[in-house]
């Protein structure tokens, strides 16, 4: 158990301390010079790499913890190559900063077969696809087939691993359960009404992926019985059919469509009785397996019948009528849940389409009710909720019950009430639930809002003092529960609290109570803390060596990590040419402000240079623009470009002149330089101050920003 715990502190510790490596980095922190901070991101990777192999040498009893410490190596790496853009001011969270880091990743996950590091591969191959696909800053001018078969190649390939894993040709269920999530969202997705037109593309992958869906009940259901593959392609199931029909209304919004639409849900659910049936009687499945198929499957069926009978039945009689009748609306949920009760057959289909339906139509009247007529409908709501024997429909009513009180109580009572007490004593009341014996379902369920109450409250930002006193206590809270459950069997209480762990410390990045710069010193000093003490705890001792990856692949780990200090030098050698002989210009421009993945602050620039229309020049290709300085030194198009080697009009070189390289499209030309890192917070004075920017180009047209201002 003692060494549960110290692996715990040492997993913390280290997360802690690259945390604040990161904050400190996105700060852009303005005491160092460039030199100066590329130094200290190359230095602080190659001291995690030297970590490795000297924590492996001082402790070989603790292989994780070196092994750990590689793998923040190669996260260091990534945040290496997010600096030099920084500093640089290339493009923000672009595709191609994933795919540098993404290679020697690779090669790590080759050479030592280490779990986290297949894990950190396929990340970082999801976010190159994403980036590639939908690149930031700039408005994609991609065909609409172009577009499709991207995203469509991106979700065969997620197959293709989750097939592979699944052959067990590779081993990372971690990965293969990824993959086959990701196949159905980004197939959801292109399903989604209006996502790229009505090409017969689209048409024949919508139909691919119904096949595809249909065929997994099967294979998943007889052919190979797993409640889990099962169970993710009936929930995508469920929701590919919702958003068809969705779609289908926002399309013909009228009364025979609501009608043709509740004929569905009859039709549908009288089909799903006979499924249910065939699936008892024809799957392989062992009995246990059997009862959880069914549930999961009765569950799918439910949520398509209850969402579009819900809707259909609302909006009928709200085209009946001529108004939505919320009195009316909630008697005729609340007779849909008694109706659900009066049924004594065993259809489990019928009656809990019955109950959602009702439970739906009721608690969204249930808001535009008056008060009384509300809070007698949830104490309606909890006394079924204590009566009922269902774990399923009490859970339902569990969570309802919370949701409904969250969203009417401090928007009725706003002068009153405020939404961090009603959160807090949320997070109260689910605690105490999870704190006494009660059903496991209840205790899972509790356990995950309360730590969803209790994360929303570090949310809130006014006054700041409080936003501090609950980020401090959620990290207390959530540290000693990790530290509590890491020695219990299941695992599940210990990876919710992981989970909601890690996304506070993410979350933080974009908390601008307290700026980058302190959190990161505060993170990096907890972090040394949890390895001081961990080190402490430690009773194991160096004549207990267990084996490591490292031992077996010493050699190719220091290729590989010579391989990142030769791209980081190539970044850094090209960038620093162009600063050094590059001609500087001023070019006037109007700036926004957002904010990067990985990068911290930066203004996206947007030139007067940008918007030129240059005719018989095709969209997306390469061209070349002479500027030139005006009156007040400000550098302009001089209408002159060449574009496939050819120059539109006879062209000899000024003194002044400067031909700088970019991409023509529709909407203007892109040259690479739309990004500039300014200090955290100051992105709103920048963006009404700023006027021109700065820039150096190198004689084969490339070009750095190196100044915004006035």
């Amino acid at each position: 158990m003692r060494e549960k715990l110290v692996r715990l502190g040492y997993l913390l510790g280290l997360a802690l301390v690259l945390s604040g490596i990161l904050y400190f980095f996105a700060s852009n922190w303005q005491g160092f010079d460039r030199y100066t901070k590329i130094a200290l991101s190359v230095g602080l990777m190659l001291l995690f790499y030297g970590s490795a192999f000297a924590v492996r040498k001082l402790l070989p009893q603790q292989a994780f913890l070196s092994h750990w410490t590689l793998l923040v190596g190669a996260l260091s790496f990534g945040l290496s190559i997010a600096l030099l853009s920084q500093i640089y001011n290339t493009h923000a969270e672009s595709y191609w900063l994933f795919l540098i880091w993404l290679v020697p990743v690779i090669l790590f996950s080759f050479f030592t077969k280490y779990q986290p590091f297949y894990v950190l591969s396929f990340v970082l191959f999801q976010f190159t696809m994403a980036f590639f696909i939908s690149p930031t800053g700039t408005v994609s001018q991609r065909g609409e087939h172009e577009t499709l078969l991207l995203y469509a190649g991106m979700a065969f390939v997620n197959l293709l691993i989750f097939w592979i894993i699944k052959k067990k040709h590779l081993s990372s269920p971690v990965i293969m359960y990824a993959a086959f999530c990701l196949f159905h969202y980004i197939f959801l997705t292109v399903s989604l009404p209006d996502f790229t037109g009505s090409s017969s593309l689209r048409i024949g992958l919508i139909i691919f992926y119904l096949l595809f869906l249909l065929s997994s009940f099967f294979y998943f259901s007889k052919v190979e019985p797993q409640r889990s593959f099962l169970g993710i392609s009936i929930v995508a199931f469920a929701l590919f059919v919702i958003e068809q029909f969705f779609s289908f209304i926002f399309k013909h919004y009228a009364e025979w469509s609501l009608f043709l639409a509740l004929g569905f849900v009859i039709l549908f659910i009288g089909a799903s009785v006979w499924f249910v049936k065939w699936l008892t009687a024809n799957t392989s499945a062992q009995k246990t397996s059997l009862r959880v198929i069914k549930r999961i499957a009765v569950i799918g069926i439910t949520a398509i019948a209850s969402v579009i009978g819900s809707s259909s039945l609302g909006g009928l009689i709200t085209l009946i009528t001529g108004t939505y009748p919320t009195n009316g609306m909630l008697v005729i949920g609340v007779l849909l849940i008694v109706a659900c009760y009066l049924i004594k057959a065993d259809i489990p289909t019928v009656k809990y389409t019955l109950l959602m339906m009702g439970v739906l139509i009721s608690g969204g009247a249930s808001f535009f009710v008056n008060d009384i007529l509300f809070f007698i409908y949830v104490i309606a709501l909890v006394a079924l909720l204590v009566f009922t024997k269902h774990t399923p429909v009490r859970l339902l009513l569990f969570v309802l019950v919370q949701g409904l009180l969250l969203i009417k109580v401090p928007t009725t009572y706003y002068d009153t009430i405020k939404i961090d007490y009603v959160l807090l004593a949320l997070f109260l009341l689910n605690a105490a639930v999870y704190a006494i014996n009660v059903h496991h379902a209840f205790k899972k369920a509790a356990l995950l809002l309360a730590f969803i109450f209790l994360l929303s409250l570090t949310e809130l930002s006014e006054p700041s003092f409080l936003n501090i006193i609950y980020c401090t206590v959620f990290f207390v809270i959530s540290t000693v529960f990790l530290f509590v459950t890491v020695r219990k069997e299941p695992k599940y209480d210990f990876i919710v609290g992981m989970i909601f762990w890690f996304v506070f410390l993410a979350m933080k990045y974009y908390d601008f109570v307290w700026d980058l710069f302190n959190k990161s010193l505060v993170l990096v000093i907890l972090g040394l803390i949890f390895l001081f003490l961990s080190r402490k705890w430690d009773l194991s001792t160096p004549d207990q060596p267990q084996p490591s990856f490292l031992d077996r692949s010493r050699t190719a780990v220091w290729i590989i990590i010579l391989v990142q200090l030769i791209i980081l030098g190539g970044i850094f050698t090209k960038n620093e040419v162009l600063l050094q002989n590059g001609k500087e210009i001023k070019l006037a421009l109007q700036p926004i402000d957002p904010r990067s993945l990985l990068q911290g602050d930066y203004v996206e620039l947007n030139y007067d240079i940008a918007h030129v229309t240059l005719p018989h020049v095709k969209d997306g290709e390469k061209v070349k623009l002479v500027l030139r300085p005006n009156k007040q030194g400000v550098y302009e198009y001089a209408k002159i470009y060449q574009a496939d080697d050819d120059w539109n009009k006879p062209y000899t070189s000024k003194k002044k002149d400067v031909v700088i390289t970019g991409t023509y499209h529709e909407w203007g030309i892109q040259y690479g330089i739309e990004h500039y890192f300014i200090p955290e917070g100051t992105g709103s004075k920048v963006e009404s101050e700023a006027r021109f920017a700065t820039v150096r180009v190198g004689k084969n047209g490339d070009a750095i920003v190196t100044k915004v201002g006035k």
